[in-house]
């Protein structure tokens, strides 16, 4: 049964994030002075190597799961991942506009890095805004980041808020029906386990990776500071993927509707003064782990985007690092 939204979005004590120094994490002895007794020092470096722990990431799952997450996030992450050609073309359009032309039904645009070649798994550092409230009756979703290693791939790890909550969330594209299979709540166990400061705010490691290449067996993990190793967030398998050589993506997507009260997106109001970075971006490549570059992906659209294309006043796009990090800021 679906969890109320008050347990989805209890609050959580993140002093840590106020010892940031540009981004890196103070020294261990500065950080442990300011610590609570329950929520230990984080000052661990995940790497694909990290040890995996066997444990599952506390999460509702399956029908549980579809319910949880809802037709409204589920709709826009079918419609996207079934038209995959004509969503790159979709992705990469830019107006030029810089006021707001009303619109009507739902305006869906994306930006981040594209990886061009076929890996066989993705590691990123994924901020969250546990902040966010997007109230009843508010139409949009918001998917940032979300990432997929390749066409390969069986999961999809996506960081959603909509009306019915903020989530962390394993999509399941080699399932007979594709939906979610997994969705862990942004919540306060959940920011005190599987996250760490990052410039200023919370954020967690994914490491989506292909386990068995005959069967072609994928999981994804979420890293666990507590216990300094992966948890499992899902599972999943199939065969026939294996012949999708496309690249996936690590991105930054919207689906919204035009308020005519404010003359923007719906999900404008709510997301205002928050951040959104994918970091650290990886992919594993035989054997051998390599940084998103300009060499191995494409950042769609190329080039400077426009606010107002995704419905919204105030938006900047920032490549920190080719094409590692990127950043959404309103």
């Amino acid at each position: 049964m679906p969890l109320s939204k008050s347990s989805r979005r209890s609050p959580a004590r993140l002093l840590a994030v106020a010892l940031l120094a540009g981004g890196v994490l103070l020294a261990p002895n500065a950080l442990s002075s300011a610590a609570t007794p329950d929520e230990p020092v984080k000052v661990a470096t995940p790497t694909p190597d990290s040890p995996v722990s066997g444990k599952l990431v506390p999460a509702v799952r399956g029908d549980a799961a579809r319910a949880a997450a809802g037709p409204q996030v589920s709709a826009g992450v079918l419609r996207r991942g079934e038209s995959f050609s004509a969503d790159r073309a979709d992705a990469a359009r830019t107006s030029g506009a810089t006021t707001i032309v009303p619109w009507s039904g739902s305006l869906h645009v994306v930006w981040g890095a594209f990886p061009t070649v076929s890996s066989i798994g993705a590691q990123a550092t994924h901020t969250v805004n546990p902040g966010i409230s997007i109230p009843s009756g508010n139409p949009d979703v918001v998917y940032a980041p979300t990432l997929v290693p390749s066409g390969k791939t069986c999961i999809e790890v996506t960081t959603f808020y909509w009306q019915g909550g903020n989530g962390v969330g394993a999509w399941d594209w080699c399932a007979a029906s594709p939906g979610f299979a997994a969705v862990a709540w942004i919540d306060s166990t959940f920011l005190s386990t599987y996250t760490a400061p990052y410039q200023g705010l919370p954020a967690y490691e994914v490491l989506d990776v292909q386990t068995n290449a005959v069967t072609n067996s994928w999981t994804a993990y979420l890293y666990n500071y507590t216990t300094s190793s992966w948890d499992a967030l899902f599972t999943s398998a199939d065969t026939a993927k294996l012949s999708e050589t496309h690249g996936g993506w690590s991105m930054f997507e919207v689906y919204t509707e035009y308020n005519p009260a404010t003359g923007e997106g719906y999900y404008c109001t709510e997301t205002y003064g928050t951040q959104y970075h994918a970091a650290n971006l990886k992919i594993k490549l035989g054997s051998t782990w390599t940084a998103l570059t300009p060499g191995n992906s494409n950042v769609t659209p190329p080039g400077s985007v426009n606010s107002t294309d995704f419905g919204c006043y105030g938006l900047s796009f920032t490549l920190q690092t080719a094409n590692s990090h990127w950043q959404v800021t309103h």
